[in-house]
């Protein structure tokens, strides 16, 4: 049993214990995908590790955000590999603003992540061990659409308030597509989306996707501290991506074939819900579970929806790991 943290110890825990664990036993690299692209990565594997666990993060984040979830993974006797997205955290493929997230399609995040599975993940883990995937928001979509074309590579999969269809503010889909048009003909695809800003440096707790202050603020600070940990705002590029990738995920999630868990956050404000029903219409042996009073980051949330959560999340792990 580990002991998981609330709000009143996390913080000592993270500049403690953690921290120790992180400097100790945590390592990090690169490799370069089919671009060239310089993509980084941490990684830790304990000594005859139940299964390693490959972790696809979301829009904006990096590896600090998941240090809690990362410890606790190692605690319970998990290797974990942690690839930071291109134009994320210490990785390349980064605009001249670099608090702007742009990708031309989700095909290279997917290339990206093959590469990295291949020439990382298989090399530095036995192969008789078996491979996990967990993967938040951002990191969902590509996540299924990985699955969905690499049906063989993972033993098991953990979608955690994936972004299986994006929240558009009322857009409605004609002006989805005349937008779409601008964008192209007038070459705006590296430019700020409609919607989005760059970082200012402003806390902005109380409008966030997190419901732990301690949790949003360990991870603000990181930002502060780090010009690379800043990215904020999307491309136009980088949203029309994102929605042409969701389509098609959903198009064909009927080709996934590993075992699902997919967790859903009830109080989203990033991720349409529907996306969730005709997703798992296709997929329908998936486990689901929504946490209805959850904000987008369930792992994040509060401490009963996190303590269950987790409790969820170790037991899907070692029945999957088993399998």
């Amino acid at each position: 049993m580990i002991e998981l943290l609330g709000e009143d110890d996390f913080l000592e825990a993270m500049n403690g214990p953690c921290k120790k664990w992180r400097e100790s036993c945590v390592k990090d690299g690169y490799f370069s995908s089919f671009d060239g692209t310089k993509i980084h990565y941490y990684y830790a594997v304990p000594e005859s590790p139940k299964a390693v666990i490959v972790m696809f993060h979301g829009f904006c984040e990096f590896f600090g955000k998941y240090h809690e979830m990362a410890w606790y993974f190692y605690q319970k006797g998990y290797g974990f590999f942690f690839p930071e997205m291109r134009g994320h955290g210490l990785s390349g493929g980064k605009l001249p603003e670099k608090d702007l997230v742009h990708v031309r399609n989700y095909r290279q995040y997917v290339a990206d992540m093959k590469i990295f599975f291949e020439s990382i993940v298989k090399i530095k883990a036995a192969p008789n061990i078996p491979k996990l995937l967990f993967a938040h928001s951002m990191g969902g979509a590509i996540g299924a659409l990985y699955l969905e074309k690499y049906p063989d590579d993972f033993k098991g999969a953990i979608l955690s308030s994936p972004m299986l269809r994006l929240k558009t503010g009322g857009i409605s889909p004609a002006k989805i597509k005349l937008l779409s048009l601008y964008v192209h003909l007038c070459h705006k695809q590296k430019c700020l989306s409609v919607g989005q800003h760059h970082f200012d440096g402003v806390n902005v707790f109380e409008t966030s996707s997190c419901q732990s202050k301690v949790r949003y603020d360990y991870l603000f600070n990181q930002r502060l501290e780090n010009v690379e940990y800043q990215t904020y705002g999307a491309t136009f590029g980088w949203s029309l991506a994102s929605l042409s990738a969701t389509k098609k995920l959903i198009k064909d999630a009927w080709q996934i074939k590993t075992p699902l868990l997919v967790f859903e956050a009830g109080n989203d404000h990033l991720v349409d819900p529907t996306g969730y029903t005709d997703f798992l219409d296709k997929v329908p042996n998936a486990e689901h579970i929504k946490y209805d009073t959850s904000k987008h980051e369930i792992f994040n949330s509060t401490d009963d929806v996190r303590y269950d959560y987790y409790s969820h999340l170790f037991k899907t792990l070692d029945m999957m790991s088993k399998k």
